[in-house]
């Protein structure tokens, strides 16, 4: 009977810990895809805020002379979200590593201890969030506000 109720220990120890194993795991997976959209997301405003201006200057005084206000308001934009994408760059490799430091703690505090225990704590992930949806909503902007131009550019363009 001792031999029994040490196997059947054995396997539901076995099964636990491979439970922790997949969550740790699939845990750490999804850290992992989180800061890969946060980056893609982060290099794309940045691509296209860099094409948008560069599309400005090709367009120079075609749109600077007619439409002075509308066009430095765009400018202003693309300038800005690419300003705090890279701050949000700086802020989120901080939110990384303070996420790391408390997975290590929970890691070593306990084998069957959530790794995600105290992620709420985590350091910069405001201003993480905040820096990404300014840059998400200045792009926006921007683009509208040289989508507006492109339009009043080839409007005139069409009726002179």
């Amino acid at each position: 009977m001792k031999q029994l109720l040490g196997v059947i220990s054995g396997l539901s120890k076995f099964f636990i810990n491979e439970r922790v194993n997949d969550y740790r795991s699939s845990f750490m997976r999804n850290q992992e895809l989180m800061a890969l959209v946060a980056i893609e997301h982060s290099r794309s405003l940045v691509t296209f805020s860099i094409a948008a201006l560069a599309a400005m200057a090709a367009l120079n005084q075609k749109i600077f002379v007619p439409y002075p206000m509308l066009s430095i308001a765009a400018l202003t934009c693309f300038m800005l979200s690419a300003l705090f994408v890279i701050l949000n760059f700086l802020f989120f490799s901080r939110m990384l590593a303070d996420s790391q430091k408390i997975m290590t703690r929970n890691f070593k505090a306990s084998f069957t201890a959530s790794l995600n225990k105290d992620m709420d704590k985590v350091r910069f992930k405001r201003l993480t969030n905040a820096t990404s949806g300014t840059s998400t909503l200045l792009f926006i902007v921007g683009m509208l506000l040289f989508a507006i131009l492109l339009t009043m550019y080839i409007w005139d363009l069409s009726h002179v």
